[in-house]
């Protein structure tokens, strides 16, 4: 049986609140940033791409392809031209935000209000953990999302020069001192099936490693792929954080990876560095086809049953003014702004506590 764009949608609308399930349901368990690695223990290390905000835009690629004005409000990074038609091969075409041109992914989360206010983010870190011969390298089309829980998503404050502090509980967002900032992190999985470029909750075909070992279901290391986002002074953080999804606990992010030729998994392997990005990068599209092409021509079917928790809050009800909401896509102005933090803080003991268990999705 085929399984067309349009049906994916169709099923993704009538998902409902069902998706704001999706979240405890992650296979395994971990504590964030843990490194799983296929059944030993290399791997260790990783490199990080800072990627400037993008654009704004009622719209998910992920979980209502070919659907506009249907999502709740999204903040974009990294590939410019992401909407709601985004294939692999469309980003590979596309430019990015991001300070390395081989990566045309695509990253987004839901917009942030302050006091009913939206704050538009500043940029994102993108941290890759994981690095040796036995890490794979997502293929372009890989998507993914994940958060809502207290194990895979977190609010902090980060300080200029300093690793950033993070709460043990999404639901619970600190008010950030004057020079500080609000940063809000997303850890995914890193151990995958080695089939599926998506899965029908967008999540299960990855799973978190115990004990730095991958499940035999999901054998395939992968780098851990970790979102900082970092926002302006004009998110102070405390009780008056909302979320286009809703409240401050149904933080989540969404992936669509697209790396130009081998160069993922080459940073990965530890050949070759980044290469700086140009602005509006033409250049990469072409190339990036004829490189990635193949890989990405399969979209593997899998995305019916459309469950994420961006399905569970519709656009008008969503705890964000109804024009927000509807707004058009809105272009970053400042894409020079200062980053706060380096993203790095939840792998290294900032929470306290130990392991945080997965929280009842909200």
């Amino acid at each position: 049986m085929s399984i067309t764009r349009s049906t994916i949608a169709a099923v993704s609308i009538t998902a409902g609140i069902a998706g704001a399930l999706i979240m405890s349901s992650v296979p395994a368990t971990a504590a964030p940033m843990d490194n799983g690695n296929g059944g030993n223990r290399q791997g260790g290390g990783g490199f990080t791409v800072q990627c400037d905000f993008s654009h704004s835009a009622t719209v998910d690629p992920i979980v209502m392809p070919g659907h506009a004005a249907m999502s709740h409000l999204h903040e974009f990074f990294g590939n410019t031209t992401t909407n709601e038609n985004s294939t692999g091969a469309s980003l590979l075409a596309g430019s990015t935000t991001c300070n390395d041109s081989n990566n045309l992914s695509a990253y987004w989360v839901p917009a942030l209000y302050q006091d009913g206010t939206r704050v538009a983010p500043v940029s994102a870190r993108v941290n890759y953990e994981g690095r040796g011969a036995n890490v794979t390298a997502f293929p372009a089309g890989f998507m993914a999302l994940t958060g809502r829980t207290d194990q895979t998503a977190a609010w902090g404050c980060a300080t200029r020069g300093a690793q950033p502090t993070f709460g043990t509980s999404v639901a619970t967002v600190p008010t950030c001192d004057p020079g500080s900032r609000l940063v809000a992190q997303i850890t995914f999985p890193q151990c995958w099936d080695g089939t599926s470029l998506d899965s029908a909750n967008h999540i299960s075909h990855l799973a978190l490693a115990t004990d730095n070992v991958c499940p035999t279901s999901h054998p395939v290391r992968v780098p851990q792929v970790t979102l900082t986002i970092n926002y302006s002074a004009a998110a102070t953080g405390g009780s008056g954080v909302t979320l286009a999804s809703g409240a401050a606990s149904t933080l989540h992010a969404d992936i669509f990876e697209a790396w130009s030729g081998t160069s993922l998994q080459n940073r990965l392997s530890g050949r070759g560095g980044q290469r700086p990005a140009v602005a509006g990068g033409p250049q990469n599209g072409q190339q990036n086809l004829q490189q990635n092409g193949q890989q990405n021509g399969q979209q593997n079917g899998l995305r019916g049953g459309q469950t994420d928790p961006n399905a569970a809050v519709p656009a008008d009800q969503a705890g964000a003014p109804a024009q927000a909401q509807a707004q058009a896509p809105v272009q970053n102005t400042a894409p020079g702004q200062g980053n706060r933090g380096n993203g790095g803080g939840r792998g290294q003991g900032q929470r306290g506590g130990g392991a945080a268990t997965a929280a009842p999705a909200a």
